[in-house]
């Protein structure tokens, strides 16, 4: 406690090397503070469970040609094929394919048309599916029974269906049911079709993973008519590009006059949904490598020129009796204190910016406990990169330093 007194009056005189480097930890301190929130966001939603088999699943989409035949017919007589791939542990017509951000979302009420309110309404990502989904899917059945084959029907595309069945996720059914079991319930898709819950599956993403209902879904047993066609598989984690390859082949085998549009596994889509996320943390974290690596230089630059301005002084404690010891705690404790000065005004930066990231971009407020993380790390690089011209400082002789001056 002793050295507090000269270090204070030592930096109070020399005002302009101590407040240039304040300032520069100050915003090195908001900035890491930041994004180290905002990489931890894009970790946490990168990390989220997908509620289903995505590694063992892959899809393989087609365009039917114009004389394919009926859609109930194709897909019965492809899925039909499709098992008798080897490897090939479930197949499943699919519509709404989770993590493309493709698909159709909507409202769904437990009132009809015009007497429904937002009160009991909710919006959810809708998908389509056979009897097979969940096997496909690997969906984990939580309440209630799966499709029966005579619930699954097929409707034009722009045609409503007078009445359809459906299975939905734990989010979906607590916000329209929060007191009670969903299963059983009739309620209303697009308003004003009648549409009765048989289960509950476990939360799943579905076709928009980063929307507000991620894991508010609805599959629906009703399918819609339209060219493209779209098949779930799942299979062994290694098997599933050569199942894929043997998937194509066979389905245009079935009908040449079709187009293979599409054959990826879940696992590339759901990394493509997440590029962007990925590219954030690399862009962020290189920000944050930058920003210590330039402070580490300025704390080297600054502590080496006061070693160098200060060699008399040095000296003549060392003759007073000062051990290197003394001299090193000297300058690593005036380096401590311009972090803790930095920290106290890096925290109101923080802040200040966080408050207008919210108000302006809907941003969520920085949580406090990343500003002392933020500060505790600059102190730690602070204190390395001040070792090395406070060690140079200790080992200056007072005889050495009397003669330089």
């Amino acid at each position: 406690m002793l050295d507090l007194s000269p270090i204070i009056k030592s930096l109070w005189r020399s005002k302009i090397g101590p407040f240039l480097i304040v300032a520069q930890l100050a915003l090195s301190i908001a900035i890491v503070s930041n994004a180290l929130f905002f990489i931890q966001q894009r970790v946490d939603h990168i990390s989220r469970p997908s509620g289903f088999a995505h590694h063992q699943a892959a899809i393989v989409e087609t365009r039917e040609g114009a004389s394919s035949g009926p859609r109930e017919h194709v897909i019965q007589r492809d899925i039909a094929a499709l098992k008798t791939i080897p490897g090939v542990i479930s197949v499943a017509h699919i519509s709404g394919v989770p993590f493309t951000n493709f698909g159709s979302n909507n409202s769904v009420s437990t009132q009809q048309g015009e007497s429904a309110s937002m009160l009991n309404t909710s919006f959810n990502g809708f998908m389509e599916m056979d009897h097979h989904g969940l096997d496909a899917m690997g969906l984990e059945l939580l309440e209630g029974r799966n499709f029966l084959p005579e619930e699954i029907t097929y409707h034009a595309t722009q045609a409503t269906p007078a009445h359809m069945f459906a299975i939905v996720t734990e989010s979906a059914a607590t916000s329209l049911f929060p007191d009670q079991s969903a299963v059983g319930q009739t309620v209303y898709a697009y308003g004003e079709v009648p549409t009765h819950i048989v289960g509950v599956v476990r939360d799943a993403i579905g076709p928009f993973p980063n929307a507000d209902l991620a894991y508010r879904n609805f599959i629906f047993s009703s399918i819609g008519e339209n060219r493209w066609i779209t098949y779930l598989l799942r299979t062994q984690r290694e098997d599933r590009e050569k199942v894929l390859t043997a998937a194509a082949n066979e389905l245009m085998a079935l009908d040449p006059t079709r187009t293979i549009t599409n054959e990826e596994t879940l696992e590339d889509i759901r990394k493509r949904n997440y590029s962007a996320d990925y590219a954030m943390i690399i862009l962020l974290s290189a920000v944050i490598s930058l920003l210590i690596f330039v402070n580490m230089l300025g704390i080297v630059g600054i502590t080496t020129f006061w070693v160098n301005q200060r060699r008399k002084q040095i000296g003549i404690r060392r003759a007073l009796g000062a051990t290197r010891a003394d001299i090193m705690r000297y300058f690593l404790l005036e380096n401590s204190l311009l972090v803790f000065a930095a920290t106290a005004c890096g925290a109101m930066i923080a802040f200040w910016a966080s408050h207008y990231l919210v108000r302006n971009y809907a941003f969520d407020f920085l949580p406090w406990v990343y500003i002392p993380f933020a500060g505790l790390s600059v102190l730690v690089i602070t204190l390395l990169a001040a070792a090395v011209p406070a060690q140079r400082a200790a080992r200056i002789s007072p005889s050495e330093a009397v003669a330089s001056s």
